[in-house]
């Protein structure tokens, strides 16, 4: 069974505007960065230092489950590809790919065991973001002006 996991580190050390924090501002989604590392099979397939990790998680809790999922950064030109992606395959069944992987992925992840891992990585994120800033992914879900297009 192939196996992926999200590993995620807030970068506190840039500090972030407390009244961009109180009115929950859009500007937050890409100032509130961080290191990112996706592994498969134990096996570094993609790792970003500087991801806008606000943004990505937004983004993940927007994605159905059921399509493909692709993650496209407000500070990256989109067509170069997806930072990252989950493609459907075969029934139930993904596929791996960003613009910026260590290594082709040849692994097919079940949606099952990606639904897990995103959902243990929103959590770990919605905890580092409540306990370093007093914010949740939620606060900028409801506020969908931010993100339609």
């Amino acid at each position: 069974m192939n196996t992926i996991k999200f590993q995620c580190v807030l970068d506190t050390t840039t500090p972030i505007e407390s009244k961009l924090l109180k009115k929950r501002n859009g500007k937050l989604l890409v100032d509130i960065q961080g290191r990112l590392e996706v592994l498969v099979n134990g096996k570094c397939f993609f790792l970003e230092p500087s991801l806008a990790l606000l943004e990505f998680g937004i983004a993940l809790t927007k994605w159905d489950r059921e399509g493909d999922f692709y993650y496209y950064t407000i500070e990256h030109d989109e067509r170069e590809g997806p930072i990252l992606a989950f493609n459907n395959k075969a029934e139930k069944h993904l596929s791996l790919f960003s613009i910026w992987q260590q290594y082709e992925s040849e692994e097919l992840l079940s949606l099952n065991d990606i639904s897990e891992s995103v959902d243990s990585f929103l959590l770990e994120l919605d905890q580092a973001l409540m306990g370093n800033y007093g914010i949740k992914i939620n606060d900028f879900i409801k506020r969908r002006r931010f993100f339609e297009k």
